[in-house]
């Protein structure tokens, strides 16, 4: 919804008198209803716009911020009932509109909290199972279960006081609202570890369409809404049931009721403001519900500072000014959607290219930020292929980037008065011109700058000299950080250095690789991600020589990590110059190949990695320190996280750390759903730790009831002739369809299955047979499944099908060949099958010998 900023109040000037709880000197949360970024602001606002079809009303409108204020004041009221506390809901102070900002905001509670730390749990089954409201004597995840439970009772708290729209700020598997509830760090010592949850954000940022669900949890709550008639969501109340429950509870709101008489005055105000169809629907055809919602868009324009008081005055008056103004406004979107028409009425893709435009204007007008992006390519694309006359394309360009900054101007002019002096200074006075002019440059600098385009040096040269941007111009498109490189050279010697020096400093340099740690405990202890104690307990143990060796096995994972985009682009051009491809002929193939390298499990990054740890075991003749990591290395993305998770044993603190630490930095990159504290951070962090750590607990439970347990082995044989009795009915099959024996790259998809069961049910039903032994013969029998296949399927193929003499050199290297392949195919598979046996196997039920 927007930006929450912790501020120090200097003065406090009030017409009203003193402002309860509100103190000189005091440090508070301030959240100013703007998102950090234009693209945030427009995405968010054009949601809301499809929804309500009108701007954003927390942002524009103050009886919106107010009524949001003064539930949150009942909800921290009603959490007194329910949680026994009302600190398990901040507490907001104010509301305020800056229109210097052009946002309403409030005041509240700062809250000095974290979110959930990693914990270490080896029976993640168990935690599965449980639910809310269940007891958990004996589950691990304490902290991990409280604040579901809390969240669970907050969205429980939600519906019975009639604001369930709300309550989907809360919903667990949105698996983005986690970040919402706080731990407060003056409760850490507490043993309970519910104590100091604090629910602090009541502020949805998005509306809710029927079309557009945003995550997992979303489709249920878009039933639930259907069910009870709100096709939108966002933030609507039942007042009428909030009024049911203050009853109920007369005690508790009774210094409340004037601020329930206040909450029905703004609420209604709030709703009338906007079109909502969904909700209004018949009740639009009232004139007075239109007069409602033109004079909320013009307090609207006045709160973002688009028209000052005077003008605002006069649109107040004149309904056909306000709508013009209006119009002025939306000239964004209404100029792309206009530039997109006029590109697909000269040109309609046919083919895989129709299927794409359509897709993108779609998507464009799901997303109207996209709008202006997908009209200029569609036109440049359209003339560059003659399919759009050049005056067309022209126009559209003309309607994308100029017709808005022409609207604009004219808004802005006719607006505010103080636009009006200073445009007009500007035509009267050259020296005023030149002063605004650079003004408006050095500002733009500054915003480059912020966004990473230009170093603080270069930023500075360049207020200087401000024609020296001119080359700078036509990189305005590319992302911030590709420009800085692109026209920064020491910039991208620091990003080379970053890459290969720094690697190879931290793996030749001891204090290096010490202080890198230490710089990453910090950083853990800000984060909240390790405890005081755990980051003592590290450090006190840094200059161990073990932990020494796996820094450097860290540094040479750190340098392995450009190696595989670096061969695929050498590989890619090497494609195009050896088949002699023009460009235009070459892109989709090149495409390809770069996407095949970042799909494989093992790329060229994971195969140095790999083969630098097998090195290791071989120089130190040490199996037992690498006995995970030399096998975890050789794949791609989950091999950053084998050494963390080898040093389980000897330093579980430092290995549940380092674990938490690369996982959850990796997941951050994955849009909203990356968000630090979010569902996904801590379910990447069971999958990469708690999740070895059970099967382990899983595995150790099963050997130790083994023990009492025959060695079973004649089962062996049963299993293998059924895998070659399956492999032998697929090509049944394929023969009675097709009329000929499938090549095992055609089919390797299917022929993966009866080894993988074969390798399966051999380690399963082993009996008390050792967990080394049982997986042998899981690979055993992969194995044997593949040459016996081998010999069956080269036969058929060979001397039934062409008549060739089993003792021919012609039908040997076939069955060589084939013996080879499947060896090695169906040996894979067969581990698999084992491991997975081994893995997930069911409980046994031990009986005497």
């Amino acid at each position: 919804a927007g930006q929450v900023y912790r501020v120090r109040v200097l003065e406090i000037v009030s017409p009203d008198g003193p402002v309860a709880n509100l103190q000189v000197g005091g440090a508070y949360a301030v959240k100013i209803l703007v998102p950090p970024t234009s693209f945030a602001r427009r995405f968010r606002n054009a949601i809301y716009a499809i929804g309500f079809q009108g701007a954003f009303s927390l942002q524009v409108n103050p009886d919106a911020a107010r009524a949001g204020a003064i539930w949150q004041k009942f909800i921290r009221r009603a959490a007194k009932l329910r949680f026994g506390t009302e600190r398990a809901v901040t507490d907001i102070i104010a509301t305020f509109v800056d229109r210097t900002l052009g946002s309403c905001g409030e005041i509240s509670e700062w809250i000095d909290g974290r979110n959930w730390r990693f914990e270490v749990d080896d029976d993640l089954s168990a935690r599965r199972r449980w639910r809310p409201g269940q007891p958990g004597e004996g589950l691990g995840s304490p902290e991990y279960r409280a604040k579901r439970a809390f969240m669970a009772g907050m969205v429980e708290l939600l519906h019975e006081m009639g604001v369930p729209e709300l309550a989907r700020q809360y919903e667990w598997f949105t698996c983005k609202s986690q970040p919402n509830v706080l731990k407060r760090i003056d409760c850490e010592d507490d043993p309970d570890p519910s104590a100091g949850l604090t629910a602090v954000d009541f502020r949805a940022g998005l509306a809710l369409l029927p079309f557009l669900p945003m995550s997992p949890g979303d489709f249920k709550l878009i039933f639930k809404g259907v069910a009870r008639g709100s096709l939108v969501q966002f933030d609507r109340g039942d007042l009428g049931k909030l009024e049911r429950f203050v009853d109920a509870n007369a005690d508790e709101f009774a210094d409340l009721r004037e601020a329930l008489e206040e909450l029905k005055s703004a609420d209604a105000a709030y709703r009338r403001s906007l079109p909502d169809v969904t909700h209004n629907h018949v009740r639009l055809l009232n004139p007075q519900r239109w007069s409602s919602i033109i004079d909320a868009s013009v307090t609207g324009w006045e709160v973002r500072a688009a028209a000052d008081q005077p003008c605002a005055r006069r649109l107040h008056r004149s309904r056909f000014l306000a709508i013009l103004f209006g119009i002025l406004m939306l000239a964004r979107p209404l100029s792309s959607v206009a530039a997109i028409a006029l590109t697909l009425a000269h040109w309609l893709p046919g083919g895989v290219w129709g299927v794409v435009t359509w897709a993108a204007v779609g998507i464009s007008l799901l997303v109207p930020p996209l709008m202006p992006v997908v009209a200029l390519v569609l036109a440049i694309c359209g003339a560059a292929i003659g399919r759009v006359p050049l005056p067309a394309a022209l126009i559209v360009v003309g309607l994308v980037t100029l017709a808005p900054k022409l609207c604009g101007f004219v808004r802005r002019i006719w607006g505010r008065s103080d636009f009006r002096r200073h445009y007009a200074r500007m035509f009267s006075s050259l020296r005023y011109f030149s002063r605004a002019s650079r003004a408006r440059i050095s500002e733009k600098i500054i915003s480059w700058h912020r966004e990473g385009r230009f170093g603080e040096r270069r930023a500075l040269l360049l207020n200087r000299r401000p024609w020296w941007l001119i080359p700078h111009l036509p990189l305005l498109f590319l992302p911030a950080k590709l420009h800085r490189l692109l026209t920064d050279g020491a910039f991208g010697l620091e990003i080379l250095k970053r890459i290969v020096v720094r690697p190879a400093h931290l793996y030749f340099n001891a204090e290096a690789r010490q202080q890198w740690l230490r710089d990453m405990i910090a950083e853990g202890r800000k984060n909240g991600t390790i405890s005081a104690d755990d980051a003592r307990l590290i450090e006190s143990r840094i200059d161990e020589p073990y932990i020494q060796k796996y820094l450097k096995c860290l540094a040479v994972h750190i340098c392995t990590l450009p190696l595989t985009q670096v061969v695929s682009v050498i590989v890619a051009v090497w494609y195009k110059v050896a088949n002699n491809l023009p460009w235009s002929e070459a892109w989709d193939e090149m495409l390809l190949i770069l996407v095949v390298f970042q799909v494989v499990l093992i790329s060229p990054g994971s195969l140095v990695r790999g083969l630098y740890v097998l090195y290791l075991v071989i120089r130190e003749r040490n199996f037992r320190d690498y006995n995970i990591a030399v096998f975890m290395s050789f794949f791609k993305y989950i091999g950053y996280l084998a050494f963390p998770i080898q040093m389980a044993y000897r330093y579980p603190a430092l290995a549940r750390f380092m674990a938490g630490h690369w996982a959850t930095e990796a997941v951050h990159v994955v849009p909203v759903f990356g968000e630090r504290g979010a569902l996904l951070e801590h379910g990447v962090f069971d999958l990469f730790y708690n999740r070895p750590l059970t099967m382990r607990r899983r595995i150790g439970r099963r050997l130790k009831a083994r023990r009492t347990l025959r060695p079973r082995r004649w089962h062996f044989a049963a299993c293998a002739i059924v895998a070659v009795a399956m492999l032998g009915a697929i090509d049944a099959v394929t023969w009675t369809r097709t009329g000929q024996l499938a090549a095992l790259k055609h089919i390797w998809y299917l022929a993966f299955f009866p080894p993988l069961l074969a390798g399966f049910f051999v380690a399963r039903w082993a009996g008390g047979m050792a967990i080394s032994k049982r997986l042998v013969m899981g690979v055993a029998c992969g194995a044997i499944v593949g040459l016996v296949y081998a010999v069956v399927h080269t036969s058929l193929l060979y001397c039934v099908l062409r008549g060739v003499h089993p003792a021919s050199r012609e039908f040997l290297l076939a069955l060589l060949i084939s013996a080879v392949k499947r060896l090695f195919f169906f040996t894979f598979a067969g581990a698999v099958g084992a491991c997975i046996a081994e893995a997930s196997a069911p409980r046994i039920q031990a009986r005497a010998i």
